[in-house]
């Protein structure tokens, strides 16, 4: 109960920016504030930064001598889960909804609540296509995806929840040039930079593999090929992904 009463405590000084419509141009006012970028975070004594709906970071706001920071990002890093009925103008907080994933030993699949993107220099997000996604005779439906794969470097990142233990992964990549079949090798590492998985993947196939995050949050996943053309394309299929508590 402590813990519930501190949540909600923490999430009352704290925004949620959802799009409104025409309709609620009667209920907004119009203020001055200020970014401060220079204002960081620990989440569990771990550095911990604030991200947008596209995984861009979100800089805490000042007005009135009050700091906010958005909702949704602080409420699911705390375990809660915010939603938006846009009809009642309403904002729900559930702070038991994923309660049951801090089960030990328990899997959870990828999706929104499990697993967060985060975009870096190159183009990448989450792709649902089905073109995208048919591997051979196998169509999956979502996959983390970074476009333009070649000889340099392509990467992107992800989050997962505070204390997951392993994740599981399942790989791919297409070369998409019609005269050749090319191989990629992908490589992930943590936060520190350290390598955590690897492999290589030829063209238009999947890899599993495994991840022991020793206490790691935050990944990036980079694919190279030999190719000189910008047209490969690697993969992070949710799927068959999972993170285990």
């Amino acid at each position: 109960m402590k813990k519930k009463i501190l949540l909600i405590s923490f999430l009352g000084t704290v925004f949620l920016s959802f799009a409104a419509g025409a309709s609620a141009a009667s209920t907004i006012e119009k203020i001055t504030a200020s970014l401060d970028n220079g204002i960081s975070f620990l989440l569990n004594g771990s550095t911990w930064a604030p991200k947008d709906g596209n995984g861009n970071k979100a800089a805490p706001i000042i007005y009135q001598g009050t700091t906010y920071v958005p909702l949704r990002a602080v409420a699911e890093a705390a375990g809660a889960e915010v939603n938006f009925d846009g009809a009642k103008k309403q904002i729900s907080i559930d702070i038991n909804a994923n309660e049951e994933a801090t089960t030990d030993g328990q899997r959870l699949p990828f999706d929104e609540k499990t697993v967060t993107h985060v975009k870096g220099f190159h183009s990448s997000g989450i792709t649902r296509s089905e073109a995208d996604l048919l591997f051979g005779e196998v169509q999956y439906n979502a996959a983390f995806i970074v476009n333009e794969v070649n000889v340099a470097k392509k990467e992107f990142g992800f989050t997962v929840k505070e204390g997951t233990k392993q994740i599981g992964i399942l790989m791919g990549y297409k070369d998409n040039e019609d005269d050749l079949d090319r191989s990629a090798t992908y490589n992930i590492t943590d936060s520190k930079g350290s390598s955590v998985a690897s492999g290589k993947i030829e063209d238009g196939k999947v890899l599993g593999n495994v991840i022991v995050t020793n206490g790691e949050t935050e990944f990036t996943v980079s694919f190279e090929s030999g190719s000189t053309k910008s047209v490969g394309a690697g993969y992070l299929i949710w799927d068959e992904s999972w993170i285990e508590n």
